[in-house]
């Protein structure tokens, strides 16, 4: 660990900070996310030494634990600013948009002007969210209550103007390993806790979602496993909703016009999903998903929303002694509402949860680490960027002739996730000699291109277990294109590079399949109810450093 951490404070000078049990222990009884907790110990820090007064200073001024004491500032009638979680609600009775301080168990009469919503519509949508506010408070009048105003509104983001491509540029001096290591770190966990580089790998698996746009996917694992964890506190452009979930929080509440966090969030994931129930007895809010998981667009009420977020489902599945699923049936986990065929045929990719361990005391990492919010902007900044697309184009060939268009964009979105979080920094492939284009193309296939195959095939198996028609649409066979493939990839054309000329063909549910056929007598030899659980490749660890 102590390897790693040097590694960090000598390259990463400029974005890393230094976490210790005591920086930890300053945010004790405070349920603060990582990425606000990181962007603190930089505030306060020079050269590695936190000014532990200073912290405590902003955190009782800024982020006071005392409800009682901010609500008797507010009634000796001074106006009160704080850096806090807040919880949006809408008032259908009042026709008001209503806010809670969760943290502060403030939970009534508070509500947010007019002029601060028209400012803020695209930030102050339904469900938490954190920022700067400002409030007031004003006595009853009449039979009128007493009631919170909040005057004011800054979204936690405190990091802007960055240019990243100092930070790209220094992946160049890393391993694969040795960056693999660096993400861990970041996340917050000790590499060399983990049982398998396997492990590791499915781990950072997680961020897939976070640094591609409009990215579909599902996770099950066992609890334990880090995966809210994750996600709720790797930024504040993901969006976590567990329970109960209307169309209001979701997509659009026309009492308020407010748009939900589909429309600006980086990624929206179900949590819990075995209990996750829509309030959607029209059905409304299952054909706006069906459409906007296969296009990133849709329409509701005459309400037209696009988008670059993501959809994860992510759930708890019981194990073996053996380490795996009881159960593989997704059509029996998830709920109804994605449980058939054609609604799974949208998400691209499934992680395989039982491959991270469970988290213990020994994964918490203390050392120098890359500063999570700075790192969480990198992952936003990331999912604008195309040229990572156009690598997959140019080097991965497939029989196009019948590939099914959904398999296609799944393994290229996936994969070119992958290449974005492990080889940032390879952009250009003409600025790549021969010797160093060809170990490219075999990291990219080992970490980028065979993951992806793995996570968009069980799509694929869970399609087929339920509707036998997916078994004529197997995946086609990707391959890297090599000095010996080379010359037959470029016989054809453009052909090679549009993934567009696909198979574009939805399966029909109970239609029926000819027997006979190769792919079906394949598809027989594989278990359509197992999961695969040896997809991701071993970690090389004696390659150049790409």
């Amino acid at each position: 660990m102590e390897d790693i951490s040097n590694t960090i404070r000598t390259i990463y000078t400029d974005y890393a900070i230094n976490k210790s049990a005591e920086t930890e222990a300053l945010f004790s009884g405070r349920n603060l996310p990582t990425f606000v907790k990181d962007f603190i110990i930089n505030r306060f820090s020079e050269n590695g030494e936190i000014d532990t007064v200073a912290v405590k200073e902003y955190l009782a001024n800024k982020m006071p634990t005392s409800g009682a004491h901010i609500n008797m500032l507010l009634l000796d009638g001074e106006i009160v600013n704080i850096t806090t979680r807040l919880i949006i609600k809408t008032e259908l009775s009042s026709g008001r948009v209503a806010f809670l301080l969760p943290d502060l168990n403030i939970s009534s009469n508070m509500y947010i002007s007019q002029e601060v919503l028209s400012e803020h519509k695209d930030d102050l949508v339904e469900g938490e969210n954190w920022g700067n506010i400002t409030m007031q408070y004003y006595p009853p009048e009449g039979k009128k209550k007493g009631y919170v105003l909040m005057t004011e509104y800054r979204p936690f983001k405190p990091y802007t103007n960055l240019n990243f491509d100092d930070f790209i540029n220094l992946r160049a001096q890393l391993s694969v390993d040795e960056w693999i290591n660096v993400i861990l770190s970041t996340l917050g966990y000790n590499h060399e806790s983990f049982s398998s580089d396997e492990s590791k790998f499915a781990m950072i698996s997680r961020l897939i979602p976070a640094i591609e746009a409009t990215l579909n996917f599902i996770e099950l694992g066992p609890k334990s496993t880090g995966k809210s964890h994750i996600y709720s506190n790797l930024s504040k452009y993901c969006r976590m909703i567990s329970g109960k979930c209307t169309r209001a929080q979701l997509v659009y509440n026309h009492a308020t016009k407010q748009y939900g966090p589909i429309k600006n969030h980086d990624l929206i994931i179900f949590d819990e999903v075995s209990t996750l129930s829509f309030d959607d007895r029209t059905g409304e809010v299952q054909n706006f998903l069906k459409s906007f998981l296969e296009a990133g667009t849709a329409s509701l009420t005459n309400i037209k929303i696009t988008s670059t977020c993501g959809i994860g489902l992510a759930g708890n599945i019981a194990l073996t002694e053996k380490m795996q699923p009881v159960s593989t049936d997704l059509k029996a986990i998830l709920p109804d509402l994605f449980a058939s065929s054609a609604m799974l045929d949208r998400f691209h990719a499934f992680f395989a949860g039982w491959k991270v361990d469970k988290i213990t005391h020994a994964q918490i990492y203390y050392g120098w680490a890359i500063d999570s919010e700075f790192f969480s902007e990198y992952l936003h900044f990331m999912r604008t960027q195309n040229s990572y697309g156009q690598i997959f184009n140019k080097i991965v060939t497939f029989d196009k002739s019948d590939a099914y268009i959904r398999h296609v964009k799944a393994v290229s979105r996936v994969a070119t996730a992958y290449c974005k979080l492990l080889f940032p920094h390879i952009q250009n492939l003409d600025e790549l000699n021969d010797e160093d284009l060809k170990l490219f193309k075999e990291l990219y296939n080992t970490y980028c291109l065979q993951p992806a195959i793995a996570a968009r095939n069980e799509i694929w198996n869970q399609c087929r277990n339920i509707d036998p028609e997916y078994k004529n649409y197997p995946l086609p066979e990707f391959t890297i294109i090599t000095d010996n493939n080379e010359e037959d990839a470029e016989a054809e054309g453009e052909q090679r590079t549009d993934i567009e000329q696909g198979t574009e063909v939805e399966p029909e549910a109970g239609a029926e399949v000819e027997s006979g056929t190769e792919a079906e007598d394949n598809s027989e030899k594989e278990s359509e109810t197992e999961i695969i659980t040896d997809t991701e490749p071993e970690t090389k660890t004696n390659l150049d450093n790409q």
